[in-house]
């Protein structure tokens, strides 16, 4: 598996002037009419990836052409996403259409260190004194922090368990790859040497029934656990591919109570 495509979603609605001459014919009434300007979409996506630009434009459209005026726009307080934090708009926070233009644009700029893969999303309102500001006057923009994933980084983790609301012995990891696939790997203990021992308050369990088995991660970085043992009823989870991190549930048929495992692996 390979992620090789960065998505940004921003659609922009074209408005057509059909003269640019104002005078309306047999229509006069129609002279004393209000330029109105708007969003020319409601919302998209900007998927934020470490070292690339980053940067999606939006656009404001009037009603007909422009000979002059300005438009301002503010973040709405609804907005997760932080200026500063999450994003930058180029330019401030006021802007001016070009005579003769309809459209005016201008850029926000996502910052990956702010980005979480579970997104922020930044709700943009419009003003202007200069013309009147129809009903597309919000714009939501949501910023998702996106890792192309080639593989591990490397094998070598720390394993932090933990189990009936306990922290569990935390243990070395090394992930083997299945063959030359990247999102196979084979674990020789799912949570931990001394989890048993642990357990049980019974050291001679130590090293004994170790769950080993395959960790699978999923093309929408969700894992599975495939157990070795038919006791090691496996488990599921999530991969991150920004951290590099593992984080999954097991089930297990050893112990006569049923509870789960916990686990956390985080590279070395």
């Amino acid at each position: 598996m390979k992620n090789i495509f960065k998505i940004l979603t921003l659609s922009l609605v074209a408005i057509i002037a059909t003269s640019c001459d104002r005078d309306t014919g047999e229509y006069p009434y129609l002279n004393d009419r209000v330029n109105t300007i708007g969003y020319t979409s409601s919302s998209s996506t900007l998927f934020v990836e470490d070292g690339a630009a980053n940067n999606v434009t939006i656009g404001v459209a009037a009603t007909s052409v422009v000979d002059a005026g300005s438009f301002s726009i503010s973040v709405d307080e609804s907005s997760t996403a932080v200026e500063g934090v999450d994003f930058t708009i180029e330019g401030g926070n006021n802007f001016s259409f070009e005579s003769g233009n309809i459209v005016s644009t201008f850029s926000i700029v996502g910052l990956f260190e702010g980005a979480i893969v579970e997104g922020k999303t930044l709700v943009l309102n419009l003003q202007s004194a200069d013309f009147e500001v129809g009903s597309s006057n919000q714009y939501s923009l949501t910023f998702v922090q996106f890792c192309p994933f080639d593989g591990l980084e490397t094998t070598s983790y720390t394993a932090y368990p933990s189990a009936f609301g306990f922290d569990a012995p935390e243990f070395a990891v090394t992930l083997t790859p299945v063959g030359n696939s990247i999102n196979e790997y084979t674990i020789a203990s799912g949570w931990g040497p001394n989890f048993v021992g642990w357990a049980t308050d019974s050291p001679s369990y130590n090293g004994l029934f170790l769950y080993s088995g395959t960790i699978i991660i999923n093309d929408d970085f969700t894992i599975d656990f495939d157990g070795d043992d038919a006791w090691a009823t496996g488990g599921s989870g999530e991969f991150s591919p920004c951290t590099q991190e593992f984080s999954y549930t097991l089930q297990q048929g050893l112990f006569t109570t049923a509870f789960t495992t916990d686990v956390v692996l985080i590279p070395n």
